[in-house]
């Protein structure tokens, strides 16, 4: 494999995600499209043929190519590991979408492999490239805020499209809620608020059926945040949603969106802290709600001694097109791992242990969830 020139990516699960997926790396000059493959052999000679690339209706077959450095495993979460592991055994890099595996047992198994095998199977955590969580990121670990006490997740999903014999109710291949979507969000703020552990869990299924459409946890993050998460795969796609509000120790973050877009600071803070938020979010919209005097601003918060001189909002939306913003994120993985396969020496954003990580929490949750 020539690693300084541009590597060949192999395509498995011809489905709308993998066609999205595509079109994002399409505009990178470090990858090529080399074949694609997918049970459905139809859809994958129509996917070959309107891409111009050899078509496999069985996965191995593109997996043994010489021509495929890159596996790209886009098919529901029960084959990720055997997809995976055939990867890793050819000598295979892999760019796994969620989960890792459907066990932590499997995952561990992946993990271990890659390694010995000195390849890198990295899951697409978008999130961590999206540039609302970065700045999120670089509020908290500024300290302009103080501390992040608390954390809420609300992912308010549609099922539209999940008619009831759809793969996403099955446990057996799609693992649940927590380990099928959940995953993304256990990374994302295991990344902002450290490691967490599952202090708490529930599911809830539908009225009538044997679905399983609403499942909540709670996680205590090692920097003592406590974060909860609720996803709830029962509301019209018309209405699907997600926020995030982080509560800090002088205000609130609140993010917007999934795929984040924009996000909004209300804080009480000193000059210093307006100056770093306005910083971390450049070219943000910074309104005084009110400002205060010497004497009103000495206060006191969690037994601190404080010196507040303006209450603020702070607005960011660095790129309000989601489909845009969500192409960007997937490019931007891609090539961290491509500049890491070309030199080790690069440091990742996300590694295997991330992927391994999440699905640990997120099987804790569903184990809790199940004997509750």
């Amino acid at each position: 494999m020539n690693e300084n020139g541009p590597l060949g990516l192999g395509l498995v699960g011809c489905g709308s995600f993998g066609d999205f997926c595509m079109g994002a790396f399409s505009s990178l000059d470090s990858v090529h499209l080399a074949a694609v493959a997918d049970v459905r052999g139809e859809a994958a000679e129509q996917f070959g043929r309107n891409l111009g690339v050899p078509a496999f209706d069985d996965p191995l077959e593109l997996i043994t190519r010489g021509d495929v450095h890159i596996v790209h495993v886009a098919t529901p979460p029960s084959t990720h590991h055997a997809l995976t592991m055939a990867a890793i055994k050819a000598g295979k890099h892999v760019l796994c979408e969620k989960p890792l595996a459907t066990s932590l047992r499997d995952a561990d198994e992946i993990v271990e492999a890659a390694v010995s095998a000195a390849v890198v199977v990295p899951v697409n955590f978008v999130l961590r490239y999206n540039p609302v969580s970065e700045a999120v990121g670089r509020i908290i670990e500024s300290g302009a805020m103080g501390k992040v006490l608390s954390a809420h997740l609300t992912n308010c999903a549609g099922d539209t499209p999940l008619e009831p014999a759809h793969w996403f109710w099955d446990k057996s291949v799609s693992g649940g809620i927590f380990i099928e979507h959940g995953v993304h969000f256990f990374d994302l703020y295991s990344d902002w608020l450290g490691p967490g552990a599952v202090m708490s869990s529930h599911r809830e299924i539908r009225e009538g059926t044997r679905q399983e459409d609403r499942v909540m946890c709670a996680v205590r993050h090692d920097s003592g945040a406590v974060a909860t998460h609720y996803h709830g795969f029962d509301q019209m796609s018309l209405m699907d949603r997600t926020d995030h509000r982080l509560v800090f120790e002088t205000g609130d973050v609140r993010v917007d969106g999934w795929i984040p877009l924009s996000l909004t600071v209300d804080a009480a803070v000193d000059d210093e802290a307006v100056s770093a938020l306005v910083e971390i979010c450049g070219g943000c919209d910074v309104q005084t709600l009110e400002t205060y005097d010497a004497q009103r601003g000495a206060t006191t918060g969690r037994g601190k001694q404080r010196n507040v001189t303006k209450r603020i909002r702070v607005d960011y939306c660095p790129q309000p097109d989601k489909q845009s913003l969500y192409a960007e994120s997937v490019r931007a993985l891609l090539a961290d791992q491509i500049a890491f396969i070309r030199d080790r020496s690069h440091a990742r954003r996300i590694t295997e242990a991330n992927g391994r990580d999440a699905v640990a929490v997120a099987e804790a949750a569903v184990k809790m969830a199940e004997r509750s």
